[in-house]
């Protein structure tokens, strides 16, 4: 048995009687566990420890990366699917190895999606503004049926299949793009290009990965593309939205309604509570206070089965590292001497 020592960073309480039990499957890890995020300041918390493990709030600099070389940290495990906080030529200068959590829950991000579709659709949140004035009346309510919809699909890795299976078994019509596409999706979806899906689709969602080249792929452009009140439904990436081209789009009536889970940038809100305090974003301050919109914090991941994967995944990434000198997730390879 290989002895090691991980410092637990960003610990939200809910994660506490997880790391418990997953602490009695892993005899070798010794865990140390804090609820700040590791900073320059609270590095200090990983000195003698081998590993940290972080969320996505924690920002990996150059700076932050020599001071967790320093204390004699060698892995940095991510309990997220995104590690572009983690600066990538900053770890490899000190030769500190990390890894993420590339797949968790199957179904906790496509059930999420599939409610706040739902609730887009039957214009839940004015009738919930309406129930807190004791407006029992129909007055702007009335919904469109999800099963009647033909539904465009951008990605379909295992989240987007498992989602085009929901909105198969509803009885939608399944539209698709992606640039490889996928033999698990063929049962319920039907593939054509990027410019048909939006064209044809009523209701578009996306489920892909951002990268460069479809950073913002939602803008004024591909919006002029859309049918007639189109809604969009985001459970992916925020960066795959220009947010401001949306917002015009729901101005006008182009677009019927959004609803998100995510938000370009939101790293400077997210996991925070900013209660009485300007985001200094007026594009959002807007968005949420419309009533065809819903917003929510980047919690689609956000269920027990999801959490307990993550933190499983995450030490057994430390686990494999300590055992092999590598790890399937490993998500930079190391700088090479």
């Amino acid at each position: 048995m290989i002895a090691m020592k991980a410092t637990v960073y960003g610990l939200r309480e809910d994660e506490r009687p997880l790391f418990a039990k997953e602490a009695e499957r892993f005899p070798e890890i010794e865990l140390v566990l804090t609820k700040e995020y590791v900073t320059e300041d609270s590095a200090a918390l990983a000195e003698g420890a081998d590993a940290i493990l972080i969320t996505a709030p924690c920002t990996i600099t150059p700076a932050l990366a020599r001071r967790l070389h320093g204390a004699g940290v060698r892995y940095i495990l991510t309990r997220s699917t995104g590690f572009g906080h983690i600066d990538r030529q900053a770890i490899q200068n000190y030769g500190i190895r990390a890894a993420n959590v590339p797949a968790y829950s199957l179904n906790a991000v496509p059930e999420f999606c599939l409610l706040l579709t739902l609730n887009l659709l039957r214009n839940f949140k004015r009738e919930s503004k309406m129930l807190e004035k004791k407006d029992f009346s129909l007055s702007g309510i009335q919904g469109k049926e999800l099963g009647a919809m033909t539904v465009g699909l951008f990605g379909t890795g295992r989240l987007g299949t498992r989602e085009a299976q929901l909105f198969k078994a509803m009885g939608c019509r399944v539209l698709a793009y992606n640039p490889h596409p996928r033999e698990a999706a063929k049962p319920y979806v039907e593939y054509v290009t990027k410019e048909t899906v939006l064209r044809e689709a009523e209701l578009i969602v996306l489920q892909c990965a951002l990268n460069e080249e479809n950073r913002h792929m939602i803008n004024t452009e591909t919006i002029a593309q859309m049918r007639d009140g189109v809604y969009l439904v985001n459970t992916a990436r925020g960066g795959l939205m220009n947010f401001a081209d949306v917002l015009d789009g729901l101005k006008s009536g182009k677009i019927a309604g959004l609803a998100t889970d995510v938000y370009d940038h939101e790293e400077t809100f997210v996991r925070k509570n900013c209660a009485g305090m300007d985001l200094g974003d007026p594009v959002m301050e807007e968005l949420m206070g419309m009533e065809n919109v819903i917003l929510t914090p980047h919690i689609a991941f956000f269920t027990e089965a999801a959490i307990r994967d993550i933190i499983h995944t995450s030490l057994e990434n430390l686990r494999e590292f300590a055992r092999t000198g590598g790890c399937s997730n490993e998500v930079y390879q190391a700088k090479q001497s």
